[in-house]
């Protein structure tokens, strides 16, 4: 493969759930936590490097905790930061944590804080906020939630916080970790919750004129452990990675198209991107016990093969741009994150 590195960075991390960092929807900038402020870096337009973007304080009582992780629930979760979001223009971050035992979610300027709601104000008595991102257009959040009775998925108004619909189903089995998708085409979500040996479970919703409804999908009683790899270039497919299988979804119902087997010794990391035409799968070589491996299918989704070193190091977090990720190391403290440019090969 032929990488070149567009720039690195450093993450505080602490208690923040992974991914630790926060990519815009469209793909274009991203947000990591730097000691005490949020700080964002941007793909230049040429693709060739990266711009500094603002910067954001965080307020004192939204800092990230100091202590270890604690598993999260109701009760022992510790106070301060827990995600955040950043819009595809760069000017708001929206964030979420614990604050005197309640969930918040804060929407904030480079100037400081906009405006702050407490989830039982926009879901109900006792959710707390897992995930959170922007949509394409950046006017509207989507939060996902829990309260041990049910999930959310929370619709509401960027700056003002009104709600726009409160998408509710069952509680995944605990402890579910939650990563929201934003489709790159249709106003719609893709959540995903990770729940250890009980699986990975999804939950879709979207909305036209109204506010957002669920859409049924094949996953929702949940399958087996799996994480995202990305929508294919047109929206129409999702690609998710087990172990040692690379499945195909339909959009939206999520139902199953093909699926095919990861070459014998690879073992994906759940992690991967879809780079134009290129479906790349993160793993390690079980035999050699080298960690940094990668997969590389055609766009079909069935023709694979281990691709040559070198290869990115460290997790990926996700795309950005049209032919780069996002990496970042998980050893340390803060960790050190990456801009990684893989060059489609010459025909």
């Amino acid at each position: 493969m032929k990488l070149t590195e567009l720039g690195s960075f450093d993450a505080t991390h602490h208690n923040l759930a992974w991914p630790w960092i926060a990519i815009d929807p469209t793909g274009r900038r991203f947000a990591f936590v730097a000691i005490d402020q949020v700080e964002t870096r941007i793909l230049a337009p040429s693709g060739n490097h990266l711009e500094t973007g603002p910067s954001f304080t965080l307020p004192a009582d939204l800092q990230l905790p100091t202590i270890p992780a604690l598993p999260t629930g109701h009760r022992g979760t510790p106070t301060g930061v827990h995600g955040l979001a950043i819009d595809p223009g760069g000017e708001w971050l929206a964030v979420t944590g614990m604050v005197d035992g309640t969930s918040v979610v804060v929407t904030m300027g480079a100037a400081g804080e906009q405006r702050r709601s407490s989830l039982t104000a926009l879901a109900g008595a006792d959710f707390i906020a897992h995930a959170i991102t922007f949509d394409r257009t950046g006017s509207r959040i989507w939060l996902s939630a829990e309260n041990g009775e049910e999930t959310a998925l929370v619709l509401v108004d960027a700056m003002t916080h009104e709600v726009l619909g409160v998408v509710r189903s069952a509680p995944f089995p605990p402890p579910s970790f939650h990563e929201l998708h934003v489709h790159p085409q249709d106003d719609a979500v893709l959540l995903l919750a990770a729940c250890g040996q009980d699986g990975t479970f999804a939950r879709v919703a979207g909305f036209a004129d109204g506010p957002p409804e669920a859409v049924a999908t094949a996953l929702d009683t949940g399958s087996v452990p799996c994480g995202f790899v990305g929508f294919s270039t047109d929206g129409a497919r999702v690609h998710l990675v087990e172990a040692d299988e690379l499945r195909t979804h339909a959009w939206p119902g999520l139902q199953e198209l093909s699926s095919v087997e990861l070459a014998d010794d690879f073992v994906s990391s759940y992690a991967g991107a879809v780079l134009g035409h290129r479906i790349l799968l993160d793993g390690h070589d079980s035999e050699t016990g080298d960690f940094d491996s990668v997969m590389v299918f055609d766009r079909a989704a069935i023709h694979g093969a281990i691709a040559k070193d070198p290869v990115p190091s460290g997790m990926w977090v996700g795309r950005l741009g049209s032919d780069a990720i996002v990496t970042v190391s998980a050893a340390g403290e803060p960790a050190r994150g990456a801009v990684v440019r893989i060059e489609a090969p010459a025909n």
